[in-house]
């Protein structure tokens, strides 16, 4: 027998929102909706919170560190002693943050959304939705669950992620190959591999953290890099400090036609301090660093961030070799393009996902379209034929930076939008707008295909505060706090700087925080200030290519 209907009542002169997914972004949409008295059901497939750092593999680090990561709003007090968190340390933070603001009590978890709906007559929207069997249960059609059919949405927020539905090409030749070939959504523990003989394929973050683990336990170990690899950033740099303190305004104020220069000066830069510095692994592993970057051309600015230095440390310290261009198959192993072979046992394709929406295939196949074309979308969060009501969260993709601040204010525009405190231009002028910033998207990061809806971190994240009026306000913070100044350019980019006046404004928190965060290095600080002093002054006096971002 089918279930009854049910029919959400948001409070009167507010909404009601699905919410699909309750993972890092998730979360933060909940919070920015029920934190303007808007009402939400979230359903979340899984058995708990936490998206794609649920089911994980085994020694998971995230590649950007507790202060880009964290919210604004839920500070871990360790401002001052940053550190990378595990996946679990990440999924306790993201507890704590749930039952701060108490999302839990709106998520119903082990439940999926299979369709989606907006009813004409009413201007509405209804979800099917139907509870999961654990993934570990054996199936019984006999006891299939009734799907639960809700209906009275204003709209639908689709937090589903880009980590969820795997992507492996065949590989040419792979019907010839003996060995075993899983793609990393597979892999658990290197412990697997132990005595193998392992090619890694895929020089993005979780493909360099594999490879340097696997290496830790196999007999040989190879990594196949088939384009170019991300623009390597290590996690730590010498002397222990997390490297993503240079993730600051100071660095991509500068304008993008100096962007190459700046990595230019700041690699040479850091492989002259290393040659005064004493031979180690460590050092080793960061001059291997550059002299990569170096050869192959790209900066911050212009290319998806590896924020990890694994498959380096694999090569420098434990021999792996590296093999570049395509590749062949046979029985063996693999035959690249460079000329060079591996013959190996197994191989770990670490090759990415795809953006995928089964729950409106059938209805809307458009939120699919939208979905896996995120720079259609205005501001990448909102589906221009449906106004406010359908959007997309942690979709756009920092090329530096980190993805749950980037959701979270996604989420408040949003919420401002969804509250009239914010208003969307028409359905013609977004997806004009759209385009505009698809195509200096396409500008800027147009050789990097794989990775869809890439953002420059700072320069998106202002472009929301602006529709916002939360930009920080660089000027009079320093003339009147001058050392808040100073972080704000020269500390992490953390999104506590957009809560210091406007909407949602907490200005006390923030400056607790800034109270504790560190700066940059002195080096890299004192180069890319003094390109961005010059970018402002030849800006000024004509150069109008050079003016800064928002500086």
């Amino acid at each position: 027998m089918a279930a009854p209907i049910l029919t959400v009542a948001p409070a009167e002169g507010k909404k009601h929102f699905l919410v699909i997914g309750a993972g890092s972004s998730g979360l933060v949409v909940m919070r920015e909706l029920t934190a303007l008295g808007h009402s939400v059901s979230c359903f979340e497939s899984s058995a708990v919170l936490g998206g794609v750092y649920a089911k994980t593999y085994d020694n998971t680090i995230l590649t950007t560190s507790s202060l880009l990561t964290a919210y604004a709003e839920f500070s871990d007090g360790r401002e001052d002693c940053p550190k990378f968190w595990t996946a679990e340390e990440y999924l306790d933070y993201m507890r704590g943050y749930a039952e701060r603001f108490g999302l839990l009590r709106h998520v119903s978890f082990s439940t999926k959304v299979v369709k989606i709906q907006r009813m004409p007559e009413t201007g509405r929207w209804t979800a099917w939705a139907q509870r999961c069997s654990p993934a570990d249960a054996a199936p019984n059609e006999e006891e299939e669950e009734a799907v639960q059919e809700i209906a009275g949405f204003n709209g639908i927020c689709i937090c589903t992620g880009t980590n969820t539905w795997s992507c492996r090409p065949k590989f040419d030749g792979e019907e010839q190959f003996q060995g075993q070939i899983i793609h990393s959504e597979c892999y658990k523990t290197p412990s697997d591999f132990a005595g193998k003989r392992v090619l890694v394929v895929g020089a993005g973050e979780s493909g360099s953290d594999i490879c340097n683990e696997i290496s830790r336990h196999a007999a040989a170990t190879g990594m196949g890099i088939r384009r170019k690899h991300g623009h390597i950033i290590p996690r730590v740099q010498r002397h222990g400090r997390v490297t993503d303190l240079n993730t600051n305004r100071c660095r991509y104020s500068n304008p993008y036609v100096l962007g190459a220069w700046v990595g230019w000066a700041n690699q040479h830069a850091k492989r002259l301090s290393l040659c005064l510095a004493r031979d180690t692994p460590e050092t080793r592993v960061l001059a291997k660093v550059s002299e990569l970057n170096l050869r192959q051309g790209t900066s911050a600015f212009s290319k998806f961030g590896c924020k990890n230095a694994g498959f380096v440390e694999a090569v420098v310290c434990r021999g792996a070799t590296l093999h570049r261009g395509a590749f062949r198959l046979d029985a063996a192993g693999a035959a690249f393009a460079d000329g060079s072979r591996f013959d190996c046992d197994a191989i770990v394709a670490c090759t990415g996902y795809r953006n995928a929406f089964p729950f409106a295939d059938e209805t809307h196949p458009d939120i699919g379209e939208y979905g896996r074309a995120p720079r259609m979308l205005y501001k990448q969060v909102f589906h221009p034929l449906y106004g406010g009501e359908v959007g997309y969260f942690g979709f756009a993709r920092p090329a530096f930076g980190s993805l749950p601040p980037t959701a979270e204010m996604q989420a408040r525009l949003f919420a401002l939008v969804a509250n009239g405190d914010v208003a969307l231009p028409d359905a013609k002028a977004m997806s004009d707008a759209a385009a505009r910033d698809g195509a200096e998207w396409e500008r800027r990061f147009g050789d990097d295909q794989r990775v869809k809806g890439l953002v420059d971190f700072q320069i998106y994240l202002d472009d929301l505060a602006r529709q916002m009026g939360v930009l920080p306000p660089l000027r009079r913070l320093f003339l009147t706090r001058p050392r808040v100044w100073l972080k704000v350019m020269f500390g992490p980019f953390t999104t506590h700087q957009y809560r210091l006046r406007g909407p949602g404004a907490d200005a006390a928190r923030a400056l607790d925080v800034y109270s504790r965060q560190p700066v940059g290095d002195l080096l890299e600080s004192t180069i890319t200030a003094a390109f961005l002093l010059a970018a402002k002054v030849l800006s000024l006096v004509g150069f109008r290519q050079l003016t800064p971002n928002n500086f």
